[in-house]
């Protein structure tokens, strides 16, 4: 007579905070305030959206030419804003 709900990993049209997390990893990091020194050596890399960079590790992204240990960290704090972080 009743349906049973269906299971969480099934697409869920109006599971808002899911939602709103897909469309904030297809966000390209242009869009957002992020200074030309860490976006121009991310862009070289192939790192475009929150999504390609959520991706990467902190010693991963210290391996990209011009982007050192205080860009990662100001990566880190950026990504921490979102409630997100680098893969470990």
């Amino acid at each position: 007579m009743f349906d049973t709900p269906s299971p969480r990993n099934e697409f869920d049209k109006y599971d808002e905070p899911r939602l709103h997390m897909e469309k904030l990893l297809k966000a390209h990091l242009v869009e957002f305030d992020l200074s030309l020194r860490i976006l121009c050596p991310l862009e070289k890399a192939g790192i475009r959206t929150l999504g390609d960079l959520v991706k990467h590790t902190a010693k991963g992204l210290r391996k990209i030419n011009h982007l050192g240990r205080i860009s990662v960290e100001t990566l880190e704090r950026f990504l921490a804003y979102y409630g997100l972080s680098l893969a470990k």
